[in-house]
């Protein structure tokens, strides 16, 4: 497993256009080794010239500062319900000898915690078009409550506020399938051991995920809402602490085991 360097937050709407371009040109062979499906044009209007109000992107490089891994998250604002809400929307990418525990979460939930303070009234939500079962599985780890879920079998909210978000971002539902699954395109670059690893782990969030969108190998999404209020944040910033725990306690346990023998 590679180690990273340094990670840096950008503001892409300061940059100016070359460095904007410049961002594009370095960042889309990243994406592009990890996803299929997306051309340039549409990878820089849905991560750098993103038309959210408020963007900032996660730039990992490695021990050379070469960029290896991003994390955009983009904050709109929309009606919804009858009321001003705010929609969260995120694209993520990480080349895969990097991936190694969660590179992205403190930043997520750094700028969920800025945008809460900036606006402690207003209802948010997490919007995710997700393409991969792990992606499910993550979301459902750090989030205390996400539609559609097994645990809340009565989806018919999920189902108005996702037809709802479906015209807002001007979305394609995939014919004859399940409520919130949309075209996306973006698919992640799996082989078949990989494919037949995920039809077959037993966990509960990949198989719900997998029942529920069976074409995410042809680029389909599974539209993934999570509340983001209070109580989300902490949980995820207490599940965050447990596994940080956990990753420095096992080395010492390792080692332990190996001086016994």
């Amino acid at each position: 497993m590679s180690k990273l360097g340094r990670s840096i937050i950008i503001d892409p709407a300061a940059l100016k256009q070359e460095n904007q371009d410049n961002l594009i040109e370095d960042l889309y062979p990243i994406h592009a080794e990890i996803f299929d499906g997306v051309s340039k044009p549409d990878f820089a209007n849905y991560v750098v010239k993103s038309s959210a109000p408020h963007t900032r992107i996660l730039l990992h490089r490695d021990q050379q500062e070469n960029i290896v891994g991003y994390c955009a998250i983009h904050f709109f604002e929309e009606q919804m319900e009858g009321q001003a809400v705010t929609i969260i929307r995120m694209e993520a990418g990480l080349k895969r000898e990097y991936r190694r525990g969660n590179r992205n979460a403190p930043f997520v939930i750094s700028q969920l915690l800025g945008y809460r303070l900036r606006q402690p009234l207003r209802k948010i939500y997490y919007l995710g078009a997700l393409v991969h079962p792990p992606s499910f599985m993550l979301l459902s780890k750090y989030a205390r409550q996400v539609w559609p879920s097994a645990r809340y079998p009565d989806d018919s909210r999920y189902q108005r506020i996702a037809a709802h978000l479906t015209q807002a971002f001007r979305l394609q539902p995939v014919a004859n399938s399940q409520p919130g699954v949309v075209h996306v395109g973006w698919r992640t670059r799996d082989d078949e051991a990989d494919r037949k690893k995920w039809a077959e782990i037993p966990h509960q969030a990949a198989q719900f995920y997998l029942s529920r969108n069976p074409g995410y190998v042809a680029g389909h999404g599974l539209l993934t809402l999570v509340p983001v209020n209070t109580a989300c944040v902490l949980h995820a910033i207490r599940s965050l602490l447990t596994d940080r725990w956990a990753r420095l306690w096992q080395p010492r346990q390792s080692g332990r085991a190996a001086r016994a023998h």
